[in-house]
């Protein structure tokens, strides 16, 4: 365990920028919607929500490009009410436009597409710009998640689950600890400054909604 001196030591002075974002604020923040999409913020949480009608999507994004993956571990909560029909994306993205299941745009993220989950990463080479994208089999993503990505690799991390129980709830215990990681060896993302981006559409008429509960990111210095 890090003392205080050494975590101010290691925020303060080693690592090139550092965020932790429960949403108490979102000046930062920028979103945009279609049709019946709608992003909302509570304590401690946003939700992205594409409303009713179908092709709906509900999109945020940090203000500035900030965050180079290269050198850097992102860590963000999140949990969707369905992946059913739904296409999303969490991660790192070179620009604000809308993801896409496909594109080769620099990306690195956590990805649903029809009740799939994957580990998607692009490299946007001008002269043979390509995808990987890592089938993740396992894990209910209706549940809180914890995910973390560190360059070409993504790791995920339960927490304890909560539901209704009689006259009260019942947690079920989880093990704690992070899978092995998922890695996209082919065509990793570019060392560059990239977004943050959360986007979601429905395929059907029927509101799909994430859960974000917070965003975690350090950055050290290039060597």
């Amino acid at each position: 365990m890090l003392s205080i001196d050494e975590l101010i030591d290691l925020l303060a002075v080693q690592m090139r920028r550092f965020l932790y974002d429960n949403f108490q604020s979102t000046e930062n923040i920028y979103s945009a919607v279609s049709q019946t999409g709608e992003v909302t913020t509570h304590l401690s949480e946003l939700v992205l929500s594409t409303g009713i009608q179908e092709g709906s999507t509900a999109k945020i994004y940090y203000n500035y490009p900030a965050f180079n993956p290269k050198y850097s571990t992102l860590i963000f909560k999140l949990r969707f009410d369905s992946i059913d029909d739904v296409f999303a994306f969490i991660g790192f993205k070179g620009s604000v436009s809308d993801p896409s299941f496909n594109m080769t745009e620099s990306h690195a993220g956590l990805m649903i597409n029809n009740g799939n989950v994957y580990f998607s990463t692009a490299n946007e080479d001008p002269l043979n710009p390509n995808q990987q994208r890592t089938r993740i089999i396992g894990i209910d993503p209706t549940n809180v998640l914890i995910y973390k990505i560190i360059y070409n690799k993504l790791w995920i991390r339960p927490t304890p689950l909560i539901y209704p129980y009689f006259d009260g709830i019942r947690a079920v215990k989880t093990e704690r600890a992070w899978t092995q990681p998922y890695e996209n060896g082919a065509y990793p993302q570019m060392n560059k400054d990239h977004y943050f981006v959360a986007f979601i559409k429905n395929n059907v008429g029927s509101t799909k909604r994430i859960y974000l509960n917070h965003v975690c990111y350090g950055e050290e210095y290039a060597d």
